[in-house]
Parts: C-alpha cells; structure tokens; sequence
C-alpha cells in the first residue's frame, strides 16, 4: 500500500475581481530549488526534504539539513509543538528507521519486529505515528510512546499505515479492511481502532488530526471519484472538489481550516497540473487566486496550515523549476 501520488492536473480557476478582494491575500516565499515540503509548525517552520536526498528544516530564509543514521538519505515529515522533527533515514546498512530530531541531532528510534520503519507525525510529547514494512512488503501500522513502538493493529487485514497524531496520542490514518475488500480512514484511541466509513465510495484514508479531534482526508464518492473531507463530531463532510477526479485533503489547523490539492473537470492525466485549496468557512478556495503577485508560479498542493494560517506549500513554473513555498497571510 502506497500514499496517493499528487496528481499532476492543469486548470484555471476564474473569480470575479470583487470575490478576490474580498479574500485574505497570502505573500509567497520561496524555499530552494527542488525542496519538497512536508509540514509545518506554530512558527512557520517547514520541514521536508531537500535537493540532495536529505531532511531539512526551513526557517526565515534559513534551512538546517538534518544528516542521517548513517546511509545516504533521509526524509524530514512532521514537526511537533516542541520543535521536535519525525521522519526516516537510510542507515549505513542501507535500511531505513524512524528517526527524531532535537537540539540539533538525530535519533534512531529503531525498527518493528526488525523491519523498516518511517515515522510520519510527531506530538509534542514525542510521540510517533508511522508505519513498518513486514517480511511481504505490507504496512504495518505503529505508535512509538514511551521510549517503545508498537503495532497499532488494523481494520482486519493486517495491513494499516498511521499519518497523524494529536496531542492526545490519538492516531489517524489508513488501513485494508478484511479481504482486502478497500481501504479505510482510522482514527486509534485507547487501543481501540475505528472505521471512519467514507463518502459512499468503497475507500477513504485519513491524513491529519488535529487538537480538537477533527481529522481530514480523503474518500471515494464512487467507484471512480475522490473527494477531501473534514470528519467531526461523528460525521464525515465532503469538502468539495475543483470538479476533477481527484481531491485529497493534506492537513488541518485547530479552527479546521483544512488545505490540500485538487484536479479540475476536463484535466488530462499526466499532462496538467492540480491546484492547492484552502478550506474554510465552509468554501474550497483555489490557492492561486489567494496569493499575490504569484507571477509565473502555479501552487500545485497545500501540505500544512497552523493556526496562524500560514501554509507549507508545493509551487512550479511552466519552465519546471519547483519548489516547497510559505503562504503567509
């Protein structure tokens, strides 16, 4: 099982000129070249990966490259409220571990059952969400608290990959149900794993949770349609779409504003570009109608929004020059 790929889909969004005024503009700055974004903290840190293989975290027009365990490439995922980074690294043995990051170094926070780990969120108590690979290459879903990491289980088919974690400890993410029938977005609590269900489509997979226990995601609206959600309260609400095939939400802030990326109706696979979106008050915005003078620039996804708005983000030019980018409000 493998997290969906960011859709490369070309559109164009029309807004009247008073519906764009009427709207909070973003000032975009610019990371390196060939830096991908993965998070982003109550500062506007972003972590990610950079040019060379390697984790990073950005901050102010700074970037810090993490090293690794040892091997030749890492990759930077999450950000905690205690400036603590999660991610995976090769180690001189070639294998990757989960890994956290702090006071300026690197540690191996090991294997489950012996078998690569990838940490994938980070709390600010230390705790890590991630996944394992078993012996067949199938992911196992873990929580790392304690100074232990544990198999979380999963919705019957042994197979589940965990993206999210709160401050509570309670974990999100995706999992095969039984037979392998689809898979489901989770939400782990207490020991016990629950079926978010989906948007009456067979599959949806969970992305991010935040303080207040709201999760976002993505689910099939039928066999062949995806859309983002915000899952509270109980229910699962479909956040909408550009019209296109395929809609994912990334990540979510305390106020549930919810930001992501999405294809438009009539977009070409492989030849176009998706656009990022910002949910909020109830409205799926296009990122690139929010940013000013965005000039040449096309924001493709939105993976991380603080409380403060401001959002870690994917952008590229026609010519092919792409990078990760703050939105700052």
């Amino acid at each position: 099982m493998r997290q969906s790929l960011l859709a490369l889909l070309l559109s164009s969004s029309l807004v009247t000129p008073l519906a764009a005024h009427s709207q909070t503009l973003y000032k975009m700055s610019f990371l390196p070249p060939n830096t991908t974004p993965q998070a982003i903290d109550a500062s506007g840190r972003i972590v990610g990966t950079g040019p060379v293989g390697r984790g990073f975290v950005w901050s102010q027009g700074s970037m810090t490259t993490l090293g690794t365990l040892g091997g030749n490439g890492s990759s930077a995922t999450a950000i905690s409220p205690a400036n603590q980074v999660a991610g995976s690294s090769e180690t001189k043995n070639g294998v990757s571990h989960a890994f956290v990051y702090g006071g300026g170094a690197m540690r191996d926070i090991g294997m489950l059952n012996g078998r690569p780990s990838f940490g994938t969120a980070i709390n600010a108590s230390g705790q890590v969400a991630g996944y394992a690979l078993d012996r067949a290459g199938n992911d196992r879903a873990f929580l790392y608290a304690g100074g232990k990491m544990n198999a979380i289980g999963s919705l019957g088919s042994g197979v589940a990959r965990a993206t999210g974690i709160n401050g509570a400890g309670t974990v999100v993410g995706v999992s095969f149900l039984r037979g392998f029938t689809a898979q489901r977005a989770f939400v782990y609590a207490k020991g016990v794993m629950k079926d978010l269900g989906t948007l009456g489509g067979p599959s949806s997979s969970a992305a991010a949770i935040n303080e207040r226990g709201d999760v976002a995601g993505m689910s099939f609206v039928n066999a062949d349609i995806q859309h983002a959600f915000l899952y509270r309260g109980g229910a699962m609400l479909d956040i909408g779409s550009f019209g296109g095939a395929s809609t994912e939400a990334r990540s979510l802030n305390n106020a549930g504003m919810v930001v992501g990326y999405s294809t438009r109706a009539g977009d070409l696979p492989g030849e176009s570009f998706s656009h990022a979106f910002l949910y909020r008050d109830g409205v799926m915005h296009d990122l690139n109608d929010l940013v000013a003078k965005r000039g040449v620039w096309t924001v493709l996804d939105a993976v991380g929004i603080n409380d403060s708005q401001q959002i870690a983000a994917y952008a590229c030019t026609d010519l092919g020059d792409c990078r990760a980018v703050l939105l700052a409000p």
